[in-house]
Formats: C-alpha cells, sequence, structure tokens
C-alpha cells in the first residue's frame, strides 16, 4: 500500500545514525521483533536498593539476591529451610506465615534489617515459588499513614471535580501524584490505536522541558514490556547508573529456567530501556499504569534528574489513585457515550420517519440528507442508490459521481458492507484512491445494504494535513551490539516535526456506531417495504381480476345474445365498445401504479400551458361524461401559463373530480375554483359530505387501504384514483392537500409560481 505519510526532512545527526544500518526492511523487521521477544522479566538481576530470597513450596531457599547477607545478615543456605538464627523475628514470622497461606502475601510489612535499616517485606508467589523482596526504606521517608491520607485527600478531589475530558482528569491526577511522590516531572500518557502514545497532561519543574503534547512511536515501549505494566501496574528505576545484583544461583533448580520476576518490585532494567532514559537526561523513574478493561490504555510516567526512590507506601498510594483515574475515564467515556447515543437515537428516529414515508429509497435518503449527514462528523455525504447518487454538503458539486459509483461497485464485488478509511490511498484501489482525491476527500466511511436497491451511503472527509510533534525522530536506529544488529534507543528528545497529508480525521466509535444504525434502519425499511411490495402485488393482482370481470362478462354476454339473435350488431358494438374503454381505463390505472412504486415516474412530458383553458376543458368534459352533474367553476381572473403536462393533469383533476361526485351528497354538487396566489397558482375542489371520513386524508393516499374494493360508493373502481392524483401533482413540483369538516370536503392543489420554476432552454 502507498504510504501517506510525508516528512520534513530530517536533522542530519538523525541522517547519519541511519546511515550506521545497512539492513533492509525485513531485516530490521526481524529485530524489532526479537526486540519484542526480549526477556526482560528473566534478567536474572534486581536492582541494588534491596535484596531477594526465594523459596519453595517446603520453605526451602532455592535462590537469593548476592547481597542478601550484606542487608539481611543471616540467612538459611541454598535448600534449607528458614530457622530462628535467621533474618528478624517479624521477618520469619511473615515470610512462614506466607509459606502457610497464599493469601497471606497480600500486605507488605516494615522489618530490620542487619545493621537496623528499615525495610518493607514484600512477597508474592510465581507458580510454586515464593519471592520476599526487602525494600530498603529511606531514612527520609515521612509515614505511610501520611500517604495514605494524602490519597485519599487527592481522590475526594478528583471525584468531586466536574472534568470534561480525560486531558483535564490527567491533569488533575499528574499534579496529585507529583505533590504525593516528589519526582521532578509527572507526565499523563494516553496509548492511541497504532500503540503510540502521546503526552496529553504534565506537570514539572520550571527549568526542564516541556514534553506536554508530544508523541512517542510504539516501539518505546515494547510489547513483553506492555504486558508487565498490566501485571505490575507499578515499576520503580531508582538510579539508572547503579549496577544491578545478580540472583544465585542465576537459573531455577526445578525447571532450569531464569527466575521469573514479572511481579518483582526490584526487578533490574533492560539495559535498552536504561540508555534509553540516560539519553533523557534521566537518573531515576517511575511509572503507574492506567488500565481499562484488562487492557493497557495510559499510564503516568515519573522522572526525576537525580536518583530517587519513592517508598512502597507511595506507591501504593499512587496505586490507588490511579485505580479511580481508571474508574474515571470510564465514566467520562461512559458519558461521551451516551451524549452520542441520544443524538444518535434522536437522529435514527427522524431518518426512519422520512424514509418510511417516502414513495422511492432515493427520495427518502434525499429528504433525510441533513440528519445523514449530521449522524456523522464530516464534511460532505454522498447517497448512492443504484445509478443515482444525490450528494449534500462542502465539496459537492466537486465529488465525482462516477467515482462513487465505482466505490458502490467496489463494495458490492469485494462483498463489504462496512468501509472506514482515514487514508484513502492506503485501503482502497488506486483509481478509486486518485478519485477521491481529486473530489478533495482523504478519506471515506461507507456502508451498503442489498436489496430491490442496491443502498451506499458514503461519508466524505476532506484532508486533514497534521504537525505530529515526535519525541526525536520515531525510527529506530540499528546499530551492532555484543550478540549482533540490535535497535538502539534515539539520542535526541528535541521535538522532531512530521508533517501527515493524504489523511483525514480518524473515523471514532461513534461515527461508526451511527454509520451501522443507519445500515440497520435501512434494512428495517427494506424489510417492511418487501412485505409492503409484496402485500401490494397480492392486491393488484386481486383487484385486477376482480374489476376486469365485468367487462369481460358483458362482452361474453353482448356476443352470447348476438349470437342468438337477440340483439342487434349495433347494440352489441356500443356494449363492446363501452367495457373495452372500461377494461383499458383499468389497465392504464394499475400501469400507473406500477410505474409510481418502481419509482420509475409518470414519465411526464411537461410544457408551457394555458391554465385556465385547461380547467375549462376538464370541467366540459366531466359535464358531459356526467349530465346529471352539478359543476360550478369559479376561475379568479387569468390564471397565466403554467409548466405542465396538460393530459396528466387533467387526468388529476378528473379523477379528482370524479372522487367528489362519488362520495359528495349530488344534490349539493361540486365546486372547482381556481386563482392565482403568491405561492403560484391554487385549484381547489370542494363537495358537500354524506360522511365525515374515518380515515385521515394522509392515510387515503395509500393506494392499498383496505375498504378500497367494493365500496359502496365506488362500486367496480379501484380506489387508486386519489394515489395517482397525488403522483401527478408531486410530479409537477407542486402539493396536494385535503381537509375534511363535518360536512365539507376540500382538495387543494398548488403548483409551483413561475418564478420558482427551472430555467428551460427550447
Amino acid at each position: 500500500m502507498r504510504k501517506s505519510r510525508k516528512s520534513r526532512r530530517p536533522s542530519a545527526r538523525v541522517r547519519q545514525s541511519r546511515s550506521h544500518s545497512t539492513l533492509n526492511k525485513p531485516e530490521i523487521a526481524e529485530i524489532v521483533a526479537n526486540c519484542d521477544r526480549e526477556p526482560i522479566h528473566l534478567l536474572g538481576r534486581v536492582q541494588p536498593h534491596g535484596a531477594l530470597l526465594c523459596f519453595d513450596t517446603q520453605g526451602c531457599l532455592i535462590a537469593r539476591s548476592a547481597n542478601a547477607r550484606e542487608w539481611l545478615g543471616a540467612v538459611p543456605e541454598l535448600g534449607e529451610p528458614i530457622t530462628d538464627l535467621h533474618l528478624s523475628p517479624l521477618s520469619r514470622q511473615t515470610i512462614r506465615a506466607a509459606l502457610a497461606d497464599r493469601e497471606m502475601t497480600s500486605e507488605s510489612v516494615e522489618c530490620k534489617g542487619a545493621s537496623g535499616e528499615r525495610f518493607d517485606l514484600i512477597m508474592h508467589w510465581t507458580d510454586d515459588t515464593l519471592v520476599v523482596e526487602f525494600e530498603q526504606i529511606s531514612l527520609k521517608s515521612p509515614a505511610a499513614t501520611q500517604f495514605a491520607l494524602f490519597a485519599q485527600r487527592a481522590i475526594q478531589r478528583l471525584q468531586a471535580a466536574r472534568h470534561e475530558n480525560v486531558g483535564q482528569l490527567l491533569q488533575a491526577a499528574a499534579e496529585a501524584i507529583r505533590a504525593m511522590t516528589g519526582f521532578d516531572r509527572v507526565m499523563g500518557y494516553r496509548f492511541m490505536a497504532d500503540g503510540s502514545g502521546e503526552v496529553i497532561a504534565e506537570t514539572r519543574r520550571d527549568d526542564l522541558p516541556a514534553y506536554l503534547q508530544q508523541r512517542y512511536p510504539a516501539s518505546d515501549i515494547p510489547q513483553q514490556a506492555r504486558r508487565l505494566y498490566v501485571l505490575n501496574p507499578i515499576r520503580l528505576i531508582a538510579d539508572v547508573n547503579a549496577e544491578p545484583v545478580p540472583i544465585e544461583p542465576p537459573l531455577h533448580p526445578q525447571t532450569g529456567m531464569p527466575f521469573d520476576l514479572s511481579h518483582s518490585v526490584l526487578r533490574s532494567v533492560s539495559p535498552i530501556h536504561i540508555e534509553y532514559l540516560r539519553n533523557m537526561g534521566v537518573a531515576a523513574s517511575m511509572s503507574v499504569s492506567i488500565i481499562r478493561d484488562g487492557k493497557l490504555w495510559g499510564l503516568f510516567a515519573c522522572h526525576h534528574m537525580t536518583p530517587y526512590r519513592a517508598s512502597h507506601a507511595v506507591r501504593l498510594s499512587s496505586t490507588v489513585l490511579t485505580q479511580i483515574v481508571s474508574i474515571l475515564v470510564g465514566q467520562i467515556e461512559a458519558t461521551q457515550r451516551a451524549d452520542a447515543d441520544r443524538r444518535i437515537h434522536d437522529l435514527r428516529a427522524r431518518i426512519a420517519g422520512e424514509l418510511a414515508q417516502a414513495d422511492a429509497p432515493l427520495a427518502g435518503l434525499a429528504r433525510a440528507a441533513p440528519d445523514i449527514a449530521a449522524l456523522v462528523d464530516c464534511e460532505a455525504v454522498a447517497l448512492v442508490v443504484d445509478h443515482e447518487v444525490v450528494l449534500r454538503g462542502k465539496h459537492a458539486d466537486a465529488v465525482c459521481r462516477e467515482t462513487l459509483l465505482e466505490l458502490a461497485q467496489h463494495m458490492a464485488r469485494t462483498r463489504v458492507d462496512h468501509l472506514a478509511c482515514s487514508s484513502a490511498a492506503d485501503a482502497l484501489p488506486e483509481t478509486l484512491a486518485q478519485g477521491l482525491a481529486a473530489s478533495r476527500a482523504a478519506g471515506c466511511l461507507a456502508i451498503q445494504m442489498q436489496g430491490d436497491s442496491r443502498i451506499t451511503i458514503v461519508w466524505l472527509r476532506d484532508e486533514l494535513v497534521e504537525t505530529i510533534h515526535w519525541a526525536g525522530p520515531p525510527d529506530k536506529v540499528v546499530a551492532q551490539g555484543p550478540n549482533g544488529p540490535r535497535l538502539t534507543p534515539r539520542g535526541s528528545f528535541e521535538v522532531w516535526k512530521q508533517t501527515v497529508t493524504g489523511r483525514c480525521r480518524d473515523w471514532s466509535e461513534f461515527d461508526q456506531l451511527a454509520a451501522r444504525e443507519l445500515r440497520s434502519i435501512l434494512q428495517e425499511i427494506a424489510l417492511v417495504q418487501m412485505r409492503e411490495s409484496e402485500r401490494a402485488r397480492t392486491t393488484l393482482l386481486a383487484t385486477l381480476g376482480h374489476d376486469l370481470r365485468d367487462p369481460i362478462q358483458t362482452i361474453n354476454m353482448a356476443m352470447l345474445l348476438m349470437g342468438r339473435g337477440l340483439a342487434s350488431g349495433n347494440d352489441t358494438v356500443k356494449r363492446v365498445e363501452g367495457s373495452t374503454r372500461r377494461m383499458q381505463s383499468l389497465i392504464g390505472y394499475i400501469l400507473d401504479v406500477s410505474r409510481i412504486r418502481s419509482g420509475m415516474g409518470l414519465g411526464l412530458k411537461r410544457e408551457d400551458a394555458p391554465l385556465r383553458e385547461l380547467l375549462e376543458s376538464v370541467a366540459e368534459q366531466t359535464r358531459l361524461a356526467h349530465p346529471g352533474m352539478m359543476l360550478d367553476v369559479h376561475i379568479d381572473g387569468d390564471l397565466g401559463n403554467a409548466y405542465i403536462d396538460p393530459d396528466r393533469l387533467a387526468q388529476a383533476l378528473t379523477n379528482l373530480l370524479g372522487n367528489a361526485r362519488k362520495h359528495g351528497d349530488a344534490r349539493e354538487g361540486v365546486t372547482l375554483a381556481a386563482t392565482l396566489t403568491s405561492e403560484g397558482p391554487r385549484i381547489e375542489i370542494r363537495n358537500r359530505l354524506l360522511e365525515r371520513p374515518a380515515a385521515p386524508f394522509e392515510r387515503l393516499l395509500d393506494p392499498f387501504k383496505s375498504g378500497s374494493l367494493d365500496n359502496p360508493s365506488n362500486r367496480g373502481g379501484l380506489g387508486l384514483g386519489l394515489y395517482i392524483a397525488h403522483a401527478i401533482v408531486k410530479g409537477h413540483d407542486g402539493t396536494l392537500t385535503g381537509a375534511f369538516s363535518d360536512d365539507e370536503a376540500c382538495i387543494r392543489i398548488v403548483l409551483p409560481a413561475a418564478s420558482a420554476l427551472p430555467e428551460r432552454t427550447s
């Protein structure tokens, strides 16, 4: 895949350090993998500010650090159990209790060493080995109760404050940890999706350089170090220049492997990490892990410029405070998720409403486009239904429709229904990526649903030119070490700027959740429409069979009578002609409804035509067709020309007048009125009612509403006239509305004003 990141020219020193390596990329990748496999928990050494003893399950000593006798005085010989001649009484008692009950290792105990030094005695079990560590307590270290009180107050302040984001929370926690521990610098560090980390909070000594907002590459913390950060959430390095103390013997007598010090507080430090800290000018460090859902979310990194030890009590207090931070991070994220859920739910409801009411998918999506765009933070949204494209938003005119159609085809071909890419160049075929780039889009989020229509929704984002401030060059340098090529930590931590192009802002989990929610809406609507379509097809067939029966029977009867000599030829011709016209009318209705339901439209042929003449012609034809019908016509002045399909608009008006005659009070007649308003020509058809309809007008627009067949007021009719009339008016960019009072019905048509019509070319 083509890389989209471009960097400014690095410094000469960086270029020189890179020139030492003549290895190719696969070789460097193997070295990185070897670094990730470095057994930093099996180094066989401890830091020298304490001593270590290891016992088996029988209570026999199986290993000790080389300085154990110096710190602790008499200790058992290897293979011997502890006796009253060894260690201090409290030490013996604590170790024996842990050997008898593994649960007794949870608390640390303060005890005395050989020369009266104070130690924190800390124990843990690793498989069948009891690891006992004696960590020296500094003479300047205050009582543990003082730190517990400080931690309690800090936790109360964190919980009482209302932090809008995790950056504010980590800043407050970093300040509390620095005040409690006394380190020169404390940084709140959050891991990114790619494994790199960013400093989002910092408190430091005034003379130290700032690292806030600097990024650290993922390789700075190898995988096995991240694993240890989860297993042992606090880590102290008291003096980077101190000589580590070996464990004797170096191998476990039962397994033949180095002793596992994953949970050790005195575990020595990888030489590469020591070099890293020295290059930063750090003499002592402490890190406290922020664990979320069992994973390393971030950490607090504490640095001191001279050797420094934070006591076990301080570290425990920091651990408790950080656990509270983890809970508060979860609460902030939960609040953000709840806010996003509410917003998505509201938009989801509005979009579903628009789609459910639409006659065709594209029309519903077009009406819902503002809400669809608002679902996801984007610059533009594209709605692709089969081969039709609707665009909304910034740069909509610049987006290539062919590119979007190609993207929809690519998703269908690869059977991908959810696609999120921050860099089109990295995730899509080259032609597609180039097409999006030409449309000013660097990345996209897309969903697709296959059904009667293939629907693809594409959210587009502009390129985000971002300058990342790395804490030194992010690339590791390969150099020759004692055991061959190895990675070396960088020697400079001055800000190294990397300009990233060809990418957009990352699509968040909330963006992708919103996209999936819209896809579920489309699936639900498609299922409902499929059921309605099946019902519609069944109803059409039943209706056609029902209404064609009478004219066919009439034709059969006429032919039978003529064959028996009971009817004249002229009589029969009239009967056959009338029945044929009826059949043609029925079939025309069915074809119109099928075209409307399929989204093909009625194929209007619009032209400028005098509206008054059309209304008068319709009125005259209605009177001729129904001689007994009372029809009053009121046309207010000259209505001018309208851009219409005269035949289709006449069909709509004829249908509406026919409905008024059939469903109204024949004694009162029907009124056809028209006037020219600021909105455009307004046509009204009013009639007196015998009975007010029980259903609202909108329900009467449904072509397959219950009660259409065998309606006493409309025997032999399909009940489709109002639906077709509504579609005709809508096709003229007009509106058709209806209102009922207790004794009157009023149908109103408003056509667009001449000034609102698009320009037409001859």
